[in-house]
């Protein structure tokens, strides 16, 4: 999880109290709404089974289309974003060198969620590959 996404799951924990995330009835809840809502979205389609480990749920994401730019890749997450976040919501976005990552929270004052939705497969991995070369000038090829 990102510092700035733990920021904000810390800040909630504090307002809420200890046990905010820790409601594996409501995460569950969660977990099966969300694989229903995913099936509705265009362009992308869910991989395998969330996976929810240490109170943290990861929605793997295949991208089935390519990726033109930013806003593009953004207006998929939050298609996604859209379907599950509760009262409160946070994310923030990730790329890393073959995924674009968004760790989020969201929640209600009785229960929150915290994890990340990964975008991956190779119209993914290319934008981010992209972004990074795009960003560091690097072409990784050396002679």
């Amino acid at each position: 999880m990102s510092s700035s996404v733990k920021s904000i799951a810390d800040a909630f924990l504090e307002l809420y109290g200890a046990e905010w995330f820790s409601d594996d009835d409501a995460n569950a809840r969660f977990v099966a709404e969300s694989q229903l809502a995913f099936e509705a979205v265009e362009g992308a389609h869910m991989i395998g089974e969330p996976e929810y480990d240490d109170g943290s749920i990861e929605f793997n994401v295949w991208v089935d289309d390519p990726i033109e730019d930013i806003l593009a890749i953004d207006q998929l997450a939050f298609d996604l974003f859209s379907r599950i976040s509760e009262e409160v919501f946070y994310t923030e976005r990730v790329i890393k060198q073959r995924t674009i990552d968004f760790p989020f929270v969201t929640g209600s004052s009785r229960h929150g969620h915290k994890g990340s939705l990964v975008l991956s497969g190779p119209h993914a991995s290319d934008f981010a590959r992209r972004h990074h070369l795009r960003t560091t000038g690097n072409t990784r090829f050396h002679a």
